[in-house]
């Protein structure tokens, strides 16, 4: 932000707490308490958008882990399969159908 750019929004800023400051003191409190109102909400959203990005993570890294262990299945099963083992036993070694070790 340039100069020019930082002394036009600290005058806005001036002009905005000078109208406020010619508000009854009634109006001041409620502005005051809709400012706040304001405030909450938004570091309610915020600290919401931070969980879920956390949450995403967590997510990812879960399913990473799954697909990893599947995929290692598959080549375990794909290499007995290749060395002639029977479909039954590969299925009880690995875990994986009958039908997906077929289609290997």
């Amino acid at each position: 932000m340039n100069t020019q750019d930082y002394i036009q929004k600290l005058y806005t800023k001036l002009l905005a707490a000078a109208e406020i400051a010619k508000y009854s003191k009634q109006d001041q409190e409620i502005y005051e308490e809709s400012l706040k109102h304001f405030r909450d909400l938004k570091n309610v959203m915020d600290t919401v958008k931070e969980e879920g990005r956390i949450e995403g993570k967590i997510e990812g890294k879960i399913e990473g882990k799954i697909e990893g262990k599947i995929e290692g299945k598959i080549e375990v099963a794909s290499e007995m399969k290749k060395k002639g083992l029977d479909i039954k036993f590969i299925a009880e070694i690995t875990g994986l159908s009958e039908k997906e070790i077929i289609a290997i």
